[in-house]
């Protein structure tokens, strides 16, 4: 963490705000990273604005693919990605105004099995790192709009799975991204390779089977 306030400063809701955008930043990045006064200046606005987390987290994710795109160095601060969060925070609110009735019942009864489903995964685990990733994945779950089309929220929920499931891939022990590898390439047909977006998919596949995370979709059964 950079210069974070501490929790007798905010809430420790506040606190867990701050920290899930931080290790999805640093995530993205790759590397360590640390927010200055001026990130955190930032998040304190957002926070006190109402900005939904996962607004963040998909702006952020937003952000760093272009800039991959375009062969560019990543981000090194908050203030690049503050447009496009605004953006994500207008589309998030466009959305719960514009669903219709149907659209929320639906919405809502999924959305609750899902945050209940990776909950109960969180309060499972034994890591801290992992606890730490799905309690942030459950926060943007319950802040994402329920008046929505279903095609929509099909989407954002497919952003916020791959980003949560390459952080819980990083955040596994060396043993045990060799395991998975290693199980992955066994479980591969003599002579077949995988191209390397294809062999990405199947591995955040193997995390979510390993850890018994569902789908991030909403179906008739929850996911």
């Amino acid at each position: 963490m950079g210069k974070e306030p501490s929790q007798s400063e905010v809430g420790a809701e506040e606190l867990a705000y701050y920290r899930a955008v931080e290790d999805h930043f640093c995530r993205l990045r790759g590397t360590p990273f640390l927010f200055s006064p001026k990130d955190f200046a930032y998040l304190r606005r957002w926070w006190q604005e109402g900005v939904p987390l996962s607004a963040i987290l998909l702006a952020l994710g937003e952000v760093f693919a272009k800039k991959r795109q375009r062969g560019e160095d990543p981000v090194s601060s908050l203030a690049y990605c503050r447009h496009a969060v605004a953006r994500q925070a207008r589309r998030l609110a466009q959305l719960r105004a514009g669903g219709g009735e149907g659209a929320t019942v639906c919405a809502e009864e999924g959305l609750t099995r899902l945050i209940t489903k990776v909950a109960a995964v969180r309060d499972g685990l034994e890591q801290p790192r992992l606890r730490e990733l799905l309690a942030g994945l459950v926060k943007a779950l319950e802040s994402l709009p329920r008046q929505v089309p279903p095609a929509t929220l099909a989407e954002l929920l497919a952003e916020l799975e791959e980003h949560t499931l390459a952080a819980l891939w990083e955040a596994l022990p060396p043993a045990e991204q060799a395991h998975l590898q290693a199980q992955l390439q066994d479980a591969l047909p003599p002579g077949v390779s995988l191209s390397e977006q294809a062999w990405r998919v199947a591995l955040l596949r193997e995390v979510r089977e390993r850890l018994g995370l569902p789908r991030l979709e909403l179906t008739a059964h929850g996911g």
